[in-house]
């Protein structure tokens, strides 16, 4: 970064706490259909009916999650105690229930349902109130970022018919979405102004960009040649080519943004997609980092072997959990005492007994 431009971002910086609350997938190649990971017997762990389960959406808080279900054409949004199986309906539509998204904080909502007019977006709070609606004729959403200061702003996703997803601010107190043309890829909240997202240089290669809303292209590179970048809480991770061997990934972790924290390497695989980039997941209330990576396995004749470990940016220093049949995403409770896991969050792994629990059967 240049003089010019840290000084710039220091400056800006000081202006703001860095108080960060919303999550960001690390994107990922799509992986192929696998069995699914073993699981231990006699579980004490109620389980929720196979033929209602939709997907998992989150963590209300350290036992509790987020449920979409649906039963006889009824879509439903209930929260899951882990512990007990009590459920209890947070919000209920006749529509089909294309999209949910919960906020770290486990207060909001984002939901989608389909109509025959078009698609209706709203926000909720946890107990189902309806906070503002939004009438989209077109597209779908595909993710979401929360401001961690402001809950009245957030960025949206929207995948259209044709092209890549295209990207909105939304101000609950504004009758519009407002969409950034300036933005490649979904910008992720960092700051009450400040986000990030990465941006495609003359070479070729994309950076980590931070960018303030209230100065529209005065943008700070953070990073160049990044694959993918993910950030929870205040944690940022970065996923880059290794400098020293073409093998091997480098992973390095800010605590905060430009705070080295630590790095970790990880084996470079590739399958029919392409490059496979981990995932990373860190509890809210926990310093724990989990991760998806590729076991190294060298000469192995069946394939990419998947682990899920945790790891030690400070120590530089991973540690295998549990092996795992693909790349899926993944999700830590605050606490970091279970892990969610699976394209719906349909496996639980419990940290603390090393076993995995089916939440659907």
């Amino acid at each position: 970064m240049g003089k010019k431009g840290l000084a710039w971002f220091i400056l800006s910086l000081s202006s703001v706490f860095i108080l960060v609350a919303c999550t960001q997938r690390l994107t990922y190649p799509n992986q192929p259909g696998a069995s699914e990971p073993s699981l231990s017997s006699g579980s004490d762990f109620p389980s929720i009916s196979k033929d209602e389960f939709l997907y998992t959406v989150g963590w209300l808080d350290d036992k509790t999650i987020l449920v979409a279900l649906e039963s006889n054409g009824e879509y439903g949004l209930y929260s899951h105690d882990l512990l007990t199986g009590e459920e209890q309906l947070v919000r209920a539509f006749s529509e089909r229930l294309v999209f949910a998204a919960l906020s770290a904080n486990g207060r909001r909502v984002l939901v989608q349902v389909a109509t025959q007019q078009g698609n209706n977006v709203m926000m909720i709070d946890k107990t189902g109130k309806s906070l503002a609606d939004f009438h989209v004729s077109e597209g779908i959403l595909k993710s979401v970022s929360w401001n961690p200061t402001n809950e009245e702003q957030l960025f949206l996703s929207v995948q259209k018919t044709v092209g890549r997803p295209v990207n909105y601010l939304w101000d609950l107190s504004e009758e519009e979405w407002k969409e950034l043309p300036d933005t490649e890829d979904m910008p992720v909240w960092y700051s009450e102004n400040m986000y990030l997202h990465m941006k495609s240089g003359t070479d070729g290669a994309s950076a980590l960009v931070l960018s303030d809303i209230r100065f529209p292209g005065k943008d700070t590179v953070i990073d160049r040649e990044i694959l993918a970048y993910g950030l929870e809480d205040e944690s940022v991770w970065v996923v880059t080519p290794s400098d020293f061997n073409e093998a091997e990934l480098f992973v390095i972790s800010y605590y905060p943004l430009l705070i080295t924290q630590g790095y970790v390497t990880l084996p470079r695989s590739t399958d029919g997609n392409g490059l496979v980039i981990p995932e990373f997941t860190k509890g809210i209330a926990s310093d724990e980092t989990f991760a998806v990576i590729p076991k190294h396995e060298p000469g192995s004749v069946d394939g990419i072997i998947f682990e899920l470990a945790k790891i030690g940016f400070s120590a530089n220093t991973t540690a295998a959990l549990t092996e795992v049949e693909r790349m899926a995403p993944i999700s830590a409770s605050p606490d970091s005492t279970y892990v969610l896991y699976g394209r719906r969050y349909e496996y639980l792994y419990d940290v603390e007994r090393n076993r995995w629990i089916q939440l659907a059967e």
